[in-house]
């Protein structure tokens, strides 16, 4: 018997941590704060300097002043930049990270 609540315990705790990580995938797996006018850039994750990315921003491509590897630069950034930034490792298509971008006056 012992075995058993043991096991639905396994269950119901993996089951907790995918609902968990789902919503957290969804919702974007950070926050970056910048102010209305400034210059942003926002990093895809670990990958390194010379790492091939594609940039979405609430899931259509972003119309960025500039990408660097797997940096993503915006100029003068407006209340219209903010979003949900997601960049997708070349070729594979990987979601490599997510990024939501909340733009601000003082």
């Amino acid at each position: 018997m012992a075995n058993i609540v043991t096991s639905a315990c396994c269950v119901v705790l993996a089951a907790v941590v995918v609902v968990y990580a789902q919503r957290r995938s969804q919702q974007g797996g950070r926050i970056q704060y910048e102010m209305i006018g400034s210059d942003v850039t926002m990093m895809c994750g670990t990958l390194e300097s010379d790492a091939s990315v594609t940039w979405k921003v609430n899931g259509t491509d972003v119309k960025a002043d500039k990408v660097e590897g797997p940096r993503l630069i915006l100029k003068e950034v407006a209340l219209a930049s903010n979003g949900l930034y997601s960049c997708f490792e070349n070729p594979t298509g990987d979601l490599k990270d997510q990024i939501t971008l909340r733009v601000g006056g003082e």
